[in-house]
C-alpha cells in the first residue's frame, strides 16, 4: 500500500491534520490504537470557535453532544473565588466535551473529508529513495510523509531520535464521578502541594483532578484513600464534589509541559502533544492540538506542492506558541505565594525566573 502522508494518532491534532489533507487532495491515512478508556483535557475555550467553523468542524462538535462552559471560578493566591463570565467574551461560552466522543465525531470528519482510517500502531519506520517504509501491526506501507499526532507519547519522534525537552515535572491524579452540582463553569483552587480544577462533563458527570509533584503522586495513589482526603481538605473544590464513595478509583497522566527539540525534519513532522505538550493550566491544550493539526498538515500540503520554506515557517509559529505559554503559565504559578517554600511552589517559581533562553523552543 502506497500513501501521501501517514498520520500517526488520531486524538484531535491528527483528525484535524488528517481531515485537512483530505479536503486538500492528499492521500492521508490516520492510524491509531485506540484505548476505550476516560481522558483528562475535556474543555475547549470560545476562543476556539472561529477555528472550529473555519474548518467546518462545529456540527462535528455538537454531535458529540458537549456541554456548554459559562465560565471559570477560581481560588488563585487567596482563598477568595473569582469569576470569569464568557458572555463578556466575543466568542462565546467554550465547551465541556467528552473526549471519547468528541475525538471519534473528529475521525467520523476526517473520514468524511476523504481520509482512511486504521485501527493499528506503529512498529517501525525506515527512510529510502522510495520514501518512508512503514511497518503497522496490520502490516506494512509506504509512505512520502509522516506526522506524528501521537501525544506525549510522541511515538514517532521517539523512533526517530529526536529528543523531547521537559519542563518541571507534573502528575494529574484524576477521577471521574455523578454530577451533583448544577454549576457548569471550570472551577480552580491552589492548595499547598499543588492545585485542583473541577468540570462537568456530558452525560452526567463530573471530573475533579489533583496536580501534584510526581512523589506526592506515588503517595497519594498508594493509600488507600489519598485522593479522597486531599478532595476533602480543600475549601472550595469539596463543595462540588463531595469526598465520598461516588468517585471512580483516581488515575494519573502525565501534565507538565514539553516539547520537541525540533519540530519537523526530512519527510515528518509532529503536531499536538507530541510537538508541545502544555501544563492543564493554561487551559490551552485541546486548542493547540486544533491548531498545529491545522498548521502541520498545511506545512506538509505546502512542501507537497513545491515551497519547502513551509517547514521553517510551521516551526515559527510553533516557537512563538511555546514562547507565549511558558510566559503566561509562568505568570500565573508566579501569582501564588503562599506555600512559596513548598516543593511544589518552589520548583515552579525557580522555573519562571532561570529557564533558559533554550528552553523557549
Amino acid at each position: 500500500m502506497r500513501t501521501d502522508v501517514l498520520v500517526i494518532g488520531a486524538g484531535p491534532a491528527g483528525a484535524v491534520a488528517a481531515r485537512v489533507l483530505a479536503k486538500a487532495g492528499a492521500r492521508a491515512l490516520l492510524v491509531d490504537d485506540i484505548r476505550d478508556t476516560d481522558k483528562v483535557g475535556e474543555s475547549l475555550p470560545g476562543a476556539a470557535r472561529p477555528l472550529l467553523r473555519d474548518l467546518g468542524l462545529l456540527p462535528w462538535l455538537a454531535q458529540s453532544k458537549p456541554r456548554a462552559c459559562v465560565g471559570n471560578v477560581s481560588a488563585w493566591g487567596d482563598d477568595v473565588l473569582r469569576a470569569t463570565d464568557f458572555i463578556r467574551d466575543p466568542n462565546g461560552s467554550g465547551w465541556h466535551v467528552d473526549r471519547q466522543r468528541f475525538e471519534a465525531s473528529l475521525r467520523d470528519a476526517a473520514q468524511e473529508a476523504g481520509a482512511t482510517w486504521r485501527t493499528a500502531r506503529l512498529k517501525s519506520v525506515t527512510r529510502d529513495e522510495a520514501g518512508w517504509q512503514v511497518q503497522l501491526s496490520d502490516g506494512a506501507l509506504c509512505t512520502r510523509w509522516l506526522i506524528d499526532a501521537s501525544g506525549r507519547s510522541g511515538i514517532l519522534a521517539r523512533k526517530l531520535g529526536v529528543a523531547r525537552t521537559r519542563d518541571t515535572p507534573m502528575i494529574a491524579l484524576y477521577a471521574i464521578g455523578e454530577n451533583r452540582h448544577a454549576d457548569e463553569r471550570t472551577m480552580v483552587e491552589s492548595v499547598e502541594d499543588g492545585w485542583w480544577y473541577c468540570a462537568p462533563l456530558p452525560q452526567g458527570r463530573r471530573i475533579a483532578v489533583l496536580h501534584v509533584e510526581a512523589s506526592d503522586a506515588s503517595r497519594i495513589l498508594h493509600e488507600p484513600h489519598g485522593w479522597l482526603d486531599q478532595l476533602a481538605a480543600t475549601r472550595h473544590i469539596r463543595l462540588l464534589c463531595p469526598a465520598d464513595a461516588s468517585w471512580c478509583p483516581p488515575r494519573g497522566a502525565d501534565a507538565g509541559g514539553a516539547c520537541l527539540q525540533q519540530w519537523s525534519g526530512d519527510g515528518w513532522l509532529a503536531v499536538g502533544d507530541a510537538a508541545l505538550a502544555f501544563d492543564p493550566l493554561s487551559s490551552q491544550g485541546m486548542f493547540n492540538a486544533l491548531y498545529t493539526g491545522l498548521r502541520g498538515a498545511q506545512a506538509v500540503m505546502g512542501v507537497l506542492s513545491g515551497q519547502p520554506d513551509e517547514l521553517a515557517r510551521y516551526s515559527h509559529q510553533l516557537s512563538n506558541v511555546r514562547q507565549t505559554y511558558l510566559r503566561h503559565t509562568q505568570y500565573f504559578y508566579a501569582a501564588e505565594q503562599r506555600w512559596k517554600h513548598r516543593p511544589f511552589w518552589r520548583r515552579r517559581h525557580a522555573e519562571a525566573t532561570q529557564m533558559p533562553r533554550s528552553r523557549l523552543g
